[in-house]
């Protein structure tokens, strides 16, 4: 396969899981309201997410993860990986918080403005290993105009 093919079946790769990861999160939202309304508390119901969400991983990528200790990442790795455990942490934390509280039609775009906080943060920290063009700038203004627009419709 030539460089460019691999490139293409990346990227389709890429754009795939993207959809799944869509997917996933908006059955999320519709559960995760029926979950945090009826079934157990918010923080209840984010901590039995996250346990059977790290077993499930766990159990499908185990050989994988034997793999990865071996290699022995730096200190610094384990850094950005305790830091980005934290931030998925949090955000499925306050996303089962929203649910509790706010309709599911309503949180969801709201927690969809996360692009626009993903721009900003790569500014910051990913300067020399990706670009953010003013077609990124422009995508992520219509995504946040878009927020508003279904929250409005909302109320």
């Amino acid at each position: 396969m030539t460089i460019s093919g691999i490139a293409r079946r990346e990227a389709i790769i890429g754009y795939g899981a993207a959809i799944g990861a869509a997917a996933c999160y908006g059955t999320l939202a519709v559960l995760g309201r029926k979950i945090a309304t009826d079934v157990a508390p918010p923080l209840v119901a984010n901590s039995f997410s996250m346990i059977l969400g790290t077993l499930v991983l766990a159990a499908i990528f185990q050989s994988q993860i034997r793999t990865d200790f071996r290699v022995r990442p730096s200190r610094k790795g384990w850094l950005f990986v305790a830091l980005a455990g934290c931030a998925s942490t949090w955000g499925v934390t306050f996303w089962f918080l929203a649910l509790g509280e706010a309709p599911a039609i309503l949180v969801a775009p709201l927690a969809a403005v996360y692009p626009m906080i993903s721009a900003l943060l790569t500014l910051v920290f990913l300067r020399g290993l990706e670009r953010v063009t003013v077609r990124t700038i422009l995508g992520t203004l219509l995504v946040v105009g878009g927020v508003i627009l279904v929250t409005l419709g909302i109320q």
